[in-house]
Formats: structure tokens, C-alpha cells, sequence
């Protein structure tokens, strides 16, 4: 049997989107997932469905899964022939502890190789209009662990050097010891003048920032009660947030939205909420399964075909190729149940009526399981396949909703409505109290119906089904 191999891989600093392309594709075909606390939780969308999937997250003195323990799965999971990825958040050799697990990989003889990410130290500054180098202010930079295994748990550099000889000082989960971190630099020489910024939750959609110099940022990081991650940045170069700040100015910065979907379809929503600044689960993610149910071989005694569901349309005729039916048996009559079917069948040489087929017609339904209507006088289905909610895609969304990280819900169709209750339901949530707080908004009138039906709290409804109309409807939300 041939053994797997491990990467260690970086996911960023936070913000899905700032993973590599070579860390996303090991994501892609890793059969086995380790990944930490700190691990965007879409990031796990990107793996395929059979990857296993654990947890090996730390809070602060509480951990999940101890380091000796990490290190021998890897091995273990490798030696079953499978690959495996290691998520580490940020960078894996920037306070990730690559270099203990690459030893142990080498040790046991496990072929690895290390992946690098976009460490926190530099990108939540940047997410806070800092470049922590610039010609005229910065012209060199430290990254600093703001805790030790020590008795006291303070770091211990050399403080001397840092106050003296580096522009600009990214400490690294340091806001327990920031009084300490802040007197030392101040005893060995730095100004109390010196700017500094503390960056909570850098590059995702709860990126707070407090700033402050030196003498005064403790006291102002109690008061806001300031918790890790968090990144605090020391030097002059602080002073340039209030000119290059970006991030936070983008329309739906702080937006967490869940858009409802309804079928496997690719759509365009996340995409415009994204690129302006919010974070997007879709969810659930649908797997297709296909129903192997041979095509009827007598087509030419239907009087008519029914197509009930866009993504059978491809269905229907790679089976007729796999059956060697000739597309000249079809029946002369095609209706289509939608525009998107229609669009399709189109693509196939086929011009569909996009009406009622008549009811007296010996009619073959085709859909997916979901689709067809479940009493059917003088027709006869054809199952193209079924959709299953992928259980990994639940896992995702519980833990999203469980740290209470959505605010906004959308929903794109009435279907959804029910897509969302029954999700909910099955991760033991109840709906009505869940969406107490937050943000509704419909796609249309009878989707506005079906949610308060549901007993649902309707922040609007657009007048069109369109992106832009979308953005205008998140205007008037406070941050």
C-alpha cells in the first residue's frame, strides 16, 4: 500500500478568500483535514465531500487536541495511505508550529511538504490601511509572539533591541500581556508618543481596531474589552490608518450572510455580497445522485416531454447516448417548465413550448425526484437524479450558527423558506427565535408570504431579482 502524504498548509489570516492557490488545491484533494480554531470555517467548503474532516482547535488554556497528539495522527493517517492536509491558521511557520510537526513527519519517514500562507502580522495591518514597512517611516519589522510557555506566560525577546533598532512591531496574541508589552518597550526607550493599533478579528467581517500610542493602549483595550486574535502593532506607521483605512469603508463590511439555496446551481448572489465586503455561507450545498432509471425505449408513443428541472436536461440526453436511443424517436411536442429549462433544451437543438402541456397528453415527466408532482394522470416520470444535503456542508453551518456569526439572511425563493427551517431543524435550532435578530430579506412577494407564514420578520422585499437591487436593500442597515 502506498503511504499518503501531509501538507502544512497556511489558510491566511481570516478572510477566505486570501488562501493560496496551491493551499486551496491541496485543500481540493485532501482526503484527511486537521485544521484549527482560527481556520475560516468556509475554507472546509473547498475540500470534497469524502475528506475527513478534525478538529484541532485551541482556545486559550484549553486545548482540544495536545500538539503530541496532532503530530501522531498526521503520521497515522499518512501511513493509511491517505493525504493529509494540515490547516494552520496565518502562516505555518510564523508562531504555527511547522517546525515541530515537519520533524515528527521526517522522524516517522512521512513524505511533506510545507505550503505557505498570508501571515496575520502583515495582512491586518493592511486590512487596516497599514503597510508595516514605508520608505519614509518603516524600513524594517518584527514579528513577536505575545506569549510564552513560561511561568508568567510573558514573551521575552530581546526588548533592548526591539525598542531600539525595529520601526515597526507586530505582537502576536498579546493582549493578556499588553501592559507588560507596552512597559517594557517604554523602559528599554520607546517613546510613550509611539503609535500603536491593536487589530481584533483582522480580515474577516468582525475586524475591529483600537488605536492609541505606548502610554495608553492598555487602558483603552480594558475598556473595549479587546479579546484575541488580535494582532497590536507598534511604530509610526500606525499613524497612517487615519488616511489609508479601507476595509471597514466597504458597504457591507460586517455583514455575515447566509444566502438560502435551493438547488446545486452556481449562483451570482454571493458573489456581488462578497465583493463588496461581507462574508457569504451558502448553504445547504447539494449532492447529486444519480437515479440509473433507463429512458422508456417506446418515446415515440408519448405524445409529449416535460421538462421539469433545468439540470435534467443534460441528464436526459447523455442517457439517451449511454441507451443508443436516436434523438429522432422523441415525440414532436417539447415543453419546458421554466426559462432556465428552456435555455437549456435550446443548447440541445431543441425549441421547447414554455406552457402547460395539454392535459389530455401521454406525457414523460423528466426531473430530478424533488421536481415532478407526485400525482401524475396519463404520465409517466423519468427520474433524472435526486438531491441530497451534504452533511459536511451541516457541520459548517452548525458551527457558523453556533458562534452566532450570521446577521443577514437572504432568500432568493419561496423554496428556500423551507430549506432554511428544515436546516435549522436538523441542527436543533429553533427558526422563529434563531431569526429574532436578524435581517430578512425576500426575493419577491410570495417569497415575503412564505417566510411569514413561517412566522418569519421581513426586514424588505426587493421589487426586482437583481444584484444591484440587493445592494441598494442593505443601505439603510446599520452597521
Amino acid at each position: 500500500m502506498k503511504e499518503g502524504k501531509v501538507y502544512l498548509v497556511g489558510a491566511g489570516p481570516g478572510d477566505a478568500g486570501l488562501i493560496t492557490i496551491k493551499g486551496e488545491e491541496c485543500l481540493k484533494n485532501a482526503d484527511v483535514i486537521l485544521y484549527d480554531r482560527l481556520v475560516n470555517p468556509l475554507l472546509l467548503e473547498k475540500a470534497k465531500e469524502s475528506a475527513d474532516r478534525i478538529y484541532c482547535g485551541k482556545l486559550p488554556d484549553r486545548h482540544h487536541l495536545r500538539q503530541d497528539a496532532i503530530q501522531q495522527l498526521m503520521v497515522e493517517k499518512a501511513r493509511e495511505g491517505l493525504d493529509v492536509v494540515r490547516l494552520k491558521g496565518g502562516d505555518p511557520g510564523i508562531f504555527g508550529r511547522s517546525g515541530e510537526e515537519a520533524a515528527a513527519l521526517k522522524e516517522a519517514g512521512i513524505v511533506y511538504e510545507v505550503v505557505p500562507g498570508i501571515t496575520s502580522g502583515i495582512a491586518a495591518p493592511l486590512y487596516a490601511g497599514i503597510p508595516v514597512t514605508h520608505r519614509n517611516i518603516s524600513g524594517s519589522f518584527a514579528a513577536v509572539t505575545g506569549h510564552s510557555n513560561s511561568e508568567n506566560g510573558q514573551p521575552s525577546p530581546n526588548w533592548k533591541a526591539l525598542a531600539k533598532a525595529v520601526d515597526t512591531i507586530a505582537f502576536y496574541m498579546g493582549v493578556k500581556n499588553l501592559p507588560a508589552i507596552t512597559e517594557k518597550l517604554i523602559y528599554f526607550g520607546k517613546p510613550e508618543h509611539t503609535p500603536v493599533l491593536i487589530i481584533e478579528w483582522g480580515t474577516t467581517g468582525r475586524q475591529r481596531v483600537i488605536d492609541g500610542t505606548l502610554a495608553d493602549i492598555s487602558e483603552k483595550a480594558k475598556m473595549e474589552q479587546v479579546q484575541n486574535p488580535a494582532i497590536t502593532l507598534v511604530g509610526e506607521v500606525a499613524a497612517l490608518r487615519e488616511n489609508l483605512s479601507w476595509f471597514e469603508h466597504k458597504a457591507l463590511h460586517g455583514r455575515y450572510v447566509w444566502v438560502v439555496k435551493t438547488s446545486p446551481q452556481p449562483g451570482k448572489i454571493a458573489k456581488t455580497l462578497i465583493n463588496n465586503g461581507a462574508e457569504v455561507l451558502e448553504a445547504p450545498r447539494f449532492i447529486e445522485e444519480d437515479s440509473n432509471t433507463p429512458i422508456p425505449d417506446d418515446l415515440a408513443h408519448f405524445d409529449s416531454l416535460v421538462f421539469h428541472s433545468d439540470d435534467s436536461v443534460s441528464l436526459f440526453f447523455e442517457t439517451l447516448r449511454k441507451q443508443k436511443i436516436d434523438i429522432r424517436r422523441l415525440p414532436e411536442r417539447v415543453y419546458a417548465r421554466s426559462k432556465r429549462t428552456k435555455k437549456k433544451l435550446e443548447q440541445h437543438g431543441i425549441f421547447p413550448f414554455l406552457e402547460e402541456a395539454p392535459a389530455d397528453d401521454k406525457s414523460l415527466l423528466i426531473g430530478k425526484k424533488e421536481d415532478l408532482p407526485s400525482d401524475n394522470d396519463h404520465k409517466v416520470d423519468w427520474i433524472s437524479h435526486a438531491l441530497k444535503v451534504s452533511p459536511q456542508t451541516r457541520k459548517t453551518t452548525a458551527r457558523i450558527v453556533n458562534d452566532n456569526l450570521i446577521n443577514t439572511i437572504v432568500l432568493p425563493c419561496a423554496k428556500a423558506v423551507d430549506t432554511l427551517l428544515t436546516e435549522l431543524d436538523v441542527l436543533g435550532v429553533s427558526a422563529v427565535e434563531w431569526v429574532n435578530n436578524k435581517t430578512i430579506i425576500c426575493y419577491g412577494p410570495q417569497t415575503k408570504e412564505a417566510a411569514q407564514a413561517a412566522g418569519l420578520n421581513v426586514y424588505c422585499t426587493l421589487s426586482k431579482p437583481e444584484n444591484e437591487e440587493l445592494l441598494h436593500s442593505f443601505s439603510a442597515l446599520k452597521r
